[in-house]
């Protein structure tokens, strides 16, 4: 199995590689992975307030390294697959309001509203796909009831036919794209705060 390279590491080979090591970009991106740290620790549930572990840098110093905790933050709001993946939506959302404060609310409050419309969209999207193969489904019952009873009948799915499969899978990465873009835009915004 490769070894996992910190962006440290990776910024020194290049740096060697080019023959002459710029200390500025060496210590940036030494910053910039301790902020990564700081947020993948607070992610992690170690640590409990983002502002005790960014006391004692300067003010330049802890510009770069906030930079770096709010790409981890950042990257932690995504689209939820499931109902368990808020926790750590809302922990990544808590931190980013720990370091941006007031003006990230609004933004924060527009991401979180903008996730609970994905669920709701996929929802009844899915819903709706499943209606207008149900129909498909009671014929294949009836076939099988007749072939092998009804036991074995009871145990299809509607989700388990290909064509369904194949029209959700469409529609679902239709939704996501469109979810994501949007997000992704959020995101943006909120690192440049």
């Amino acid at each position: 199995m490769a070894e996992i390279k910190s962006s440290l590491e990776i910024a020194l080979e290049k740096a060697s590689r080019l023959g002459s090591i710029d200390k500025t970009e060496v210590e940036r991106e030494k910053n910039l992975d301790i902020g990564r740290r700081i947020a993948a620790s607070y992610l992690g549930n170690k640590e409990t307030s983002l502002a005790d572990a960014f006391k004692g840098f300067s003010p330049q110093t802890l510009q770069v390294v906030i930079e770096g905790a709010m790409e981890v933050l950042t990257r932690n709001l995504t689209l939820p697959r499931d109902k368990m993946q808020w926790d750590a939506i809302d922990r990544a959302m808590h931190g980013v309001f720990q370091l941006k404060g007031s003006p990230a609310k609004g933004l924060l409050d527009y991401i979180r509203e903008h996730l609970k419309s994905y669920e709701n969209t996929k929802s009844q999207y899915l819903q709706q796909v499943k209606a207008q193969f149900q129909a498909k489904l009671s014929g294949m019952q009836q076939a099988v009831a007749k072939q092998y009873g009804m036991g074995m009948a009871a145990n299809l799915d509607v989700e388990m036919l290909p064509e369904f499969q194949n029209e959700w899978t469409k529609i679902a990465s239709e939704i996501d794209t469109h979810f994501r873009t949007q997000l992704d835009q959020a995101k943006e915004q909120l690192k440049c705060l």
